[in-house]
């Protein structure tokens, strides 16, 4: 077996297969700020003075080209804190489609105090965060994608709306034949009236229409 003696590029892809790296204190605990950014085929960087590749976190072409912009960059247990550059908050815990509480680019924070959990971030494109049509208001998350979003009518303001209407259909159902309104119709008012005031705070739907 014949061995191949690595020169120039190959002995340095060989040491550094990513060729981008983002360079770190790997003595700092927790949340560190990423110090420099290294381009190993760079005709500046001195191959010798860099860290071993395992010491760096290793950049993709995008994250590389986008990080020449950005103003901070962050890394915890050997990897970047936000992966992507651009995102869209909302809140994961609740039901799905919600909507987006805003669009924030994570590596311009320098300070990440009151900075969103990642675990409530939805990577962006930076396609989609250059179109600004796309990060309009209006806009919600549902399965992991961006979606046009309608917020929910409150069920308070359900039962107000159907309660408005209830005097006329019971007039015609009942008041104009002359007949007594049946306990199930009045029960029905009354459950509509509860969430209307806000007294029934369980409820999730409207209560059903009694059959006439």
């Amino acid at each position: 077996m014949t061995d191949t003696t690595l020169t120039g590029a190959g002995l340095i892809a060989s040491a550094y297969p990513a060729r981008y790296y983002a360079q770190y204190d790997r003595t700092a605990a927790g949340i560190t700020p990423v110090t420099a950014l290294i381009d190993t085929l760079a005709d500046a960087t001195v191959v010798n003075a860099l860290p071993a590749a395992a010491d760096m976190v290793a950049l993709t072409t995008d994250q590389w080209a986008l990080a020449q912009t950005a103003l901070s960059l962050h890394v915890q247990d050997g990897a970047l804190l936000y992966p992507d550059r651009y995102y869209a908050e909302y809140d994961a815990s609740a039901s799905q489609p919600t909507k987006v509480i805003s669009w924030t680019d994570m590596w311009e924070w320098s300070d990440l105090t009151g900075a969103p959990d990642i675990s409530n971030l939805l990577a962006v494109s930076a396609t989609d965060w250059a179109d600004q049509s796309y990060r309009r208001n209006g806009r919600g998350v549902q399965d992991g994608k961006i979606i046009d979003y309608v917020p929910p009518v409150p069920i308070a303001l359900q039962a107000q709306m159907v309660l408005s209407g209830v005097p006329g259909q019971t007039w015609a159902k009942f008041g104009s034949l002359g007949a007594t309104v049946p306990e199930a119709w009045v029960a029905y008012q009354q459950a509509l009236k509860a969430i209307a005031d806000g007294k029934d705070t369980t409820s999730t739907t409207l209560p059903a229409e009694p059959a006439s």
